[in-house]
Formats: C-alpha cells, sequence, structure tokens
C-alpha cells in the first residue's frame, strides 16, 4: 500500500512538472535612442510579444553605439537594436558580430536650422548638432553635407551634442545653428518655428536604420533564443504598421510626448517604414559598407554577406509566421 501511494506521489508530481510552464529566459536588449525607430521594440515589450515567446527582455537605453558594442561583445547585454553604423565599423575592425535583422532601408533624418540659413550652401562656416562620432547621425549627416560639397569640420563644424533631445535642446538655446533630427523630434522643431534645411529622404543615400545585432558566439550558441526575440520583435513591428491607439501610447511613454499631432504624424510616417519582412538588404548593407571604407579601408576588402545572417527570418518567413499574423490586416 505503501508503494503504492508513493507511485500516486511521483506520478502526481511528475504530471505537475511536466505541465508548470518553463521558467523565461531572460535578457538585456539595449536599444540605441528615443527615436519611433524603435516603436517595434518598446511595443513588443510592452504589449508581452516577447513574454509569450517565453523571453523576459529588460529593455535597456544606451544612447552611444559604442557603449553598446562593447557590451554585446563581452556578453553584458544579449541583443542589441541600434543602427547598423557602429556595428558594421566594429565588424570591419575584426568583431565577431552578426546582423539578423533591420526595420527600415529609409533614412527619415531632416536638418533644422533657423530661417536665417535658407539653402544648403549657407551652412558653410556654421555649426551643426549631431550624434557621437560613427553613429548612424553623424555618418549620414557627413554624407548629406558632401553631397552639396561642404567638407564636414572643415566647411562646417559638426558638434557631437549628444542624443535627439540634446541636440534639440541645444539649437533651441543657440549653441548650434542647426542639428541632424528625425521622427517627433523634427515635428517638435518644426512647432518650435524651425525649419528643415535638408530632408535626407530626399537625397540618394540610403542607410539600413534601425538593426538586430548579435555576438557570433551568441547567435550559434542561442540560435533558439534569437529567434523567438525576432517573433516577438515581428510581433511588434506589425502593431506599429497597423494598430495606431496602442503604437501611440507606447511612443508617448517612450518619446515623453503628450503632443497627439506629433504623436499622429509621428505614426503615419513610420508605419510604412517599418519593414514586413525585417531581412537585412545585402545591397543596402553593402553600400553602408562601400561608404564606410572612406574611413576604415580594410572595410573594402571585406564581404557584406558575412556580416549578415538572414536564415532566422528566411525561416520565420517560409513557417508562415509572418503572414499569419498579418491575416485579415
Amino acid at each position: 500500500m505503501l508503494r503504492l501511494k508513493l507511485k500516486i506521489i511521483l506520478l502526481i508530481l511528475g504530471l505537475f512538472y511536466a505541465s508548470a510552464p518553463a521558467a523565461a529566459q531572460s535578457l538585456k536588449v539595449p536599444f540605441a535612442a528615443l527615436s519611433p525607430t524603435y516603436a517595434p521594440l518598446w511595443i513588443a515589450d510592452h504589449a508581452g510579444f516577447f513574454k509569450k515567446h517565453g523571453l523576459d527582455v529588460q529593455l535597456v537605453y544606451i544612447s552611444a553605439g559604442s557603449v553598446i558594442i562593447p557590451a554585446v561583445l563581452s556578453g553584458q547585454v544579449d541583443i542589441a537594436n541600434m543602427s547598423s553604423a557602429p556595428a558594421l565599423t566594429a565588424w570591419s575592425r575584426g568583431a565577431e558580430l552578426a546582423t539578423v535583422g533591420v526595420t527600415s532601408n529609409r533614412l527619415l533624418h531632416v536638418v533644422m536650422t533657423r530661417d536665417l540659413i535658407k539653402r544648403p550652401e549657407d551652412l558653410k562656416g556654421k555649426k551643426i548638432g549631431s550624434d557621437r562620432y560613427g553613429s548612424l547621425s553623424d555618418l549620414v549627416l557627413r554624407e548629406a553635407l558632401r553631397h552639396y560639397n561642404l567638407a564636414p569640420d572643415r566647411d562646417v563644424a559638426v558638434i557631437q551634442t549628444g542624443g535627439l533631445p540634446e541636440r534639440l535642446g541645444a539649437l533651441k538655446v543657440g549653441a548650434v545653428d542647426g542639428a541632424i533630427v528625425a521622427g517627433d523630434t523634427a515635428f517638435e522643431a518644426e512647432k518650435l518655428g524651425f525649419h528643415k534645411l535638408i530632408d535626407l529622404s530626399q537625397l540618394p543615400i540610403r542607410y539600413p536604420g534601425s538593426t538586430v545585432v548579435v555576438s557570433r558566439s551568441f547567435l550559434s550558441g542561442k540560435r533558439d533564443i534569437v529567434k523567438r526575440f525576432l517573433r516577438g520583435w515581428i510581433e511588434g513591428i506589425k502593431t506599429a504598421k497597423t494598430d495606431k491607439d496602442f503604437t501611440v501610447k507606447v511612443m508617448q511613454r517612450f518619446l515623453k510626448t503628450s503632443d497627439r499631432s506629433i504623436l499622429d504624424k509621428t505614426f503615419e510616417v513610420y508605419k510604412s517604414v517599418h519593414e514586413k519582412v525585417p531581412v537585412p538588404d545585402s545591397k543596402v548593407m553593402g553600400v553602408a559598407l562601400k561608404q564606410l571604407s572612406a574611413t576604415v579601408p580594410q572595410a573594402g576588402q571585406l564581404k557584406i554577406e558575412d556580416f549578415i545572417d538572414r536564415s532566422l527570418i528566411s525561416e520565420l518567413e517560409s513557417e508562415g509566421f509572418i503572414s499569419k499574423i498579418y491575416e485579415g490586416r
């Protein structure tokens, strides 16, 4: 009888543990800017999409890619959502990194100035606020200046003033004559009376924007975790493209603005920018690598395919995951 009771107890315990949910995998995920381009990540966390796929994600705001990259390589953080520029630069110099997803391939940056500066050529001898050296904002600003035959740091001073809020602040107090901004910050600058001098979306400059970056060792050792992360992130992208009310609610929290007109404009602009299938584009990435070779010579000897891993998103697409979440939309 005792043996029978023991068997029953063991059977009940076995059923309990078999049915108990596995502990969620903890992930630290930094994002690089308070910009709407990172809304899919914020949404995925806020809506519980990561938890749905068995992940306990801790978002960390780190405004400098130059700080994020060492954290990724050392294992202090697991997966990064950032611009491709710092990651591509580090990879070109030997860092074992890969990009597994890209939200957009269009630039929405603009250079905002006071009305006294009417043409790009008028920037000669002026100061423009930008992000840290080597960031996406810094790289595309320099490319835009060259497009107008202005030499960065010689004809135009490029000042590292910080993230988007700091750049707008520097413009407001007159510390700089112009600033490169994007998204809601650009709309806010317009409300304050500044005008759009250069719209990079109208220039022949393409650059991969918000990317998902991992170390090669993390990707090879925890491929399933990266794939689960991408599932949640892609659901965040779908929501950012289709659910205005929820997206505005999340952006309001992160962008720290309650101006509904700015939030509505931001949603309308970015919903068409986020890629439905966010697979890295080798052509766009290749252009970025070619541009980088001007300052990092060894980049010209590399193949962009060695930096890109399309396999995870390709699997999600072939498995029907992406088409399923867009059913009826």
